[in-house]
Parts: structure tokens; sequence; C-alpha cells
């Protein structure tokens, strides 16, 4: 993996290295499952409970140096909702471009060729909420005549001043501000141009009254890295709590370097760093994380878990080592990663999992069978209780069965998952009851490797020489991982299913949450749970040929 080499590399980059690397970036594939940074699953959050990527000059995504290899439209449709323009006035117009408007120095665009993208984007995007952060070079008055011009183009402006919210003791919530159709934020680095435009609802808000930024360079070029987190300006340090109306300051976070470069993106925006920034340096969430290259590493993963919640693979046990991945478990998602990395998770990496901000009834279900079938290891993680943003919990180990009052993780298999995931499914909503299964395994007491797994959702019957990926004649035990009450499990010599040979009937008596192991098919037993039922002939141990599920 390109983090990989960069992580190992970390501050004494030497030159020849520095080359391979760039050249690597430079071919590295986009991740095909791509994350959803945008994602929010509660509308009733404020505006300072959100979470945006920003494009750091956004515009500047050709000519010299550029900031970004994406158009703001491309941006957009990665999520992207933050975007940084340099605004200049250029031949008598309004334009973008970065440190100068000469065309052979960076991207020299008229404003309001981007502005209108973003418009568009937000007429087709109901739900869509996007802040601009204006660098200037104009006067005030070029802003008005640009409004005269262009008046639709601050159509969905924010007007904090609004008698909707003069009310409000902090920021509207996503939800007030969808039903207004306030949802472009307009805000200043001058304090010029703040107030309302033309006379028109469209506000622009200058960012010292609003938010908390930090200073913005971890590095004047290639190799040099300082995660340090300091305030930008000195009289409004970052742990300040409120601005004007007394609404919570936002958190500007400023992760780029000095001079853009594509090896920047890979390196800087690596999950741990900005993780560690925000976790240990900055201390406090950011609403806005503005970087260079926002396609590459993980930075939009890492928004998507913010904004979500989910969980945080890691390459050891009990979530230690490297991170692997992250993602939400608010998203439906099912993919193989033996084809290619997805969402920047690699096959056979993740062994352990940080569950931070999920929600009661997701479930997430991790294989080792890159197509997700359940004829080899694999386990499911079922959330029973709300898991809080600041309170997270550790899934130590792939390999073991764990409960908590929080989250239950039915481990199955005998050859081992940890190491070896190459398939995820992700349900934020999934019925009650559907991952029920019952895992026959080829040791007594619930050991060794997978003889074959049936679904306990429907009565069915499996002649088990007839069904691909299932071992006849091999199983001695079985793992029940959830089941309703008055399921009925028959387990037969008989590939047809005949009594007139060994078979054993398991009935549940209760609703199974837990895993419940059925040690031998030999033997008659019952507890709160299971009865077992066998019918002797000559043994039926490592002769299971049949299984029949009746539900009720």
């Amino acid at each position: 993996m390109l983090t990989r080499l960069i992580h190992a590399s970390h501050h004494s980059l030497l030159t020849p290295l520095c080359s391979a690397i760039i050249a690597l970036a430079a071919s590295a594939p986009a991740h095909a499952e791509l994350a959803r940074p945008d994602h929010i699953n509660d509308y009733t959050r404020t505006l300072d409970e959100l979470v945006m990527i920003m494009g750091h000059n956004a515009f500047n995504h050709d000519g010299f140096l550029p900031n970004q290899r994406l158009t703001i439209e491309e941006q957009l449709g990665r999520g992207v909702r933050g975007f940084m323009l340099d605004i200049y006035k250029h031949n008598g117009e309004l334009h973008v471009c970065h440190g100068s408007c000469n065309i052979l120095a960076s991207r020299v665009a008229p404003l309001e060729r981007d502005l209108r993208t973003i418009h568009d984007f937000l007429t087709t995007h109901p739900t869509a909420i996007i802040a601009i952060h204006i660098e200037s070079y104009i006067q005030r008055k070029d802003l008005e005549d640009f409004h005269s011009t262009h008046p639709e183009l601050f159509q969905h402006a924010f007007d904090p001043t609004h008698k909707l919210w003069s009310r409000h003791k902090n920021w509207p919530d996503i939800g007030e501000l969808m039903g207004a159709d306030q949802r472009l934020l307009l805000i200043a680095q001058d304090s010029s141009l703040a107030g309302r435009i033309g006379g028109s609802s469209a506000h622009v808000m200058f960012d010292q009254d609003i938010l908390v930024q930090n200073t913005y360079n971890i590095g004047d070029t290639i190799g040099q890295h300082d995660f340090s987190c300091s305030s930008r300006w000195d009289d409004i340090p970052l742990d300040t709590a409120t601005g004007v109306n007394g609404w919570k300051r936002l958190f500007l976070m400023n992760h780029f370097h000095k001079v853009p470069e594509l090896i920047h993106g890979d390196y800087d925006n690596h999950w741990e760093y900005i993780e560690a920034r925000e976790m240990d340096r900055c201390k406090r969430m950011p609403n806005f994380i503005a970087v260079d290259s926002v396609e590459r590493g993980d930075a939009l993963e890492y928004v998507e878990h913010r904004n979500n919640g989910g969980v945080v693979a890691y390459e050891g046990n009990d979530a230690k080592q490297n991170v692997v991945c992250g993602f939400s478990s608010a998203v439906q998602r099912d993919w193989s990663m033996q084809d290619g990395e997805r969402l920047g998770c690699e096959n056979d990496e993740m062994r352990s999992l940080r569950l931070r901000g999920m929600k009661k009834g997701q479930r997430i279900t991790l294989h080792d069978h890159p197509g997700g079938t359940r004829d080899d290891d694999f386990g499911i993680l079922n959330i029973d209780r709300d898991i809080p943003w600041n309170s997270p919990l550790v899934l130590k180990d792939l390999d073991q069965t764990q409960y908590s009052d929080h989250f239950r993780y039915l481990y199955s298999g005998g050859n081992g998952l940890a190491g070896k995931v190459s398939h995820i499914k992700v349900e934020p909503s999934p019925v009650p009851h559907s991952e029920s299964a019952a895992v026959l395994l080829r040791g007594n007491n619930g050991t060794q490797r997978i003889s074959c797994t049936f679904g306990l959702t429907r009565s069915d019957f499996w002649n088990i020489k007839k069904e691909s990926g299932c071992h006849n004649d091999d199983a001695r035990s079985m793992n029940i991982l959830s089941a309703k009450e008055g399921t009925i499990i028959t387990v037969y010599d008989s590939p047809s299913g005949s009594e007139k040979d060994d078979y054993t009937v398991i009935r549940v008596k209760r609703d199974l949450d837990t895993v419940r192991t059925v040690p031998t098919f030999e033997g008659d037993s019952e507890d709160e749970y299971l009865v077992i039922d066998h019918h002797h002939v000559n043994g039926l141990d490592g002769k299971v040929s049949a299984v029949r599920v009746e539900t009720p």
C-alpha cells in the first residue's frame, strides 16, 4: 500500500524515494467503493456538529503546482462540501486564481463559472449544504457589482440575520437549513465584504466573527511535517467557544503544505495523521478540514466516519498498530476487497476494530470468502446499544466471539478471520434475526473449519452432497449464531432426510442472540435455550449428509 511506504519513511524522506513515491502516487487508482463524506444520518444536528471536507484552493486543479486534481464539479461528486476560493479582479471581471492571475502560474477562470457549478449542484441536490471560504483581493463594490449581474448565484445563501434565526441561541440544525433553503455559507477573510450584498438576502460572514482556525502550513515543502495546532489569530485562541450572536464558533482545521504536491495528499491525508491532529493536537472537532488533493489518502473516508460513526480497522489486535481503513456503519454497503482496495480497506489486513458513534440496530458482517459466502470463516457484529463517539469500544480480535452491553460479535470458523477479511457487508437497518444461521463444523465442540452454513430465516431442506462449498460426511458439531424461538433444525445421516438412519433434532426454546454450540450430534440434552434429541443407529458425527430447517 502506498501509504504504508510513506508511513515507513516518515520524516527521513530522501530524494530518490520521493521521486519513486510521486511516480506511484500519480498512477495509484482511486477507490472503486467511494466514501460518502456528505452523508448525514441525522438532520437534527446543528451546523456546528457537522464536518465538511474543504478543498484548499479548490479551483486550482491544473496549471503549475495545482492544489487539486479534481475540478469543482468532480469534487462535489466525491462529497466535498467546502471550497476555498481566491478571488481577484482580472481584466475588469472577477476571477479565481492563485497568487496572481498570470495564466502561466495557476488556473485562471471566471468566478461566475465556478459559482454557477456550485449553484446548479445546490439546486439539483436539495439536501446539500456547502460552504465557500473567500480569500479576497477585491473591493466590496466589486462583489456588489458581481451580485447585481448574477443574483441567481446567491439564491441559496445563508443569512444569519434572517428573522428565522432571531431566537436561535446556536446555529440552525441541518433540517432547518434545508427547509429555509439557506444552504450556502459564504465566509470571507476580509471584514469589508461582510454583511448583506446588494440589499438582498445574500449574506457574507466575516470568518473571525464565526470561527476559529489553526495556522495553515504543515511544512514548506516535501519531507517537512509539522502537525502542531496553534491559532492563526493571536486574539482568538482555538478554544474560544462562541462568536457573534453567542453561537458556537466553527473550527476550520487547515491541513496542507505551503507548496502543493501530489504526494502530500497521500501522506498528509492519511487517517492517523488527520485523527491525531484533531484529537491530540487541536483537541477540537473540526467543522471544516481543508486539504489539498481531496481524493488522495483517507480524508473523505475520515469525514464519512466522523459525521456518522462507524468502525476503524487495525492491522493488530486490540486496535493497535497501523490503521487499515475506516468507514461509516450508516451507509449500506456490500463489497469485496480481493480485486482491489475499497474505501482504503486492503484485502487480508484487518485484525481488530474500534467502534465509535455507532447506532443501535446496525450490523457489519466480515467474511474471509471474497464473495461474501459463509462457507469460510465469518463474523457478525450486531450493535445492541448506541456507542457514543466519545466512549469508543474495541472489538479486540476477529477470531473470538465477544459480548458487551453495547454489541455482540458472533464469530464462526476454524481457520481464522483476523488478517483474512476479504468481504464486508454493512447494514444500517437490518431485519432482526436476518443473520440467523447454523454453522456445521468439522470438529466436536464447535471447532475446526466450516463444513457448511445454513440460513435459519425460512424453512428449507438441503442435501449436502449437492451443495456447492459444503463438505459431505464431515461435520461433527454445530454453532447456532442466532435463531427465533420455535426454530427446528434436523441433521441427517441420510442425504434424502430419511429417518431410517441416524438423525438429530434441535429445537430452539427461546430467541437466541448469542452463539450456542451443539458439541456433538450423538447425544440428548436440554438447557434454557435448546432441546437436542438424538436418534441413534450407527453414529452421526462425521456423517452428516442433509439438514432440514423449520421456522416458526
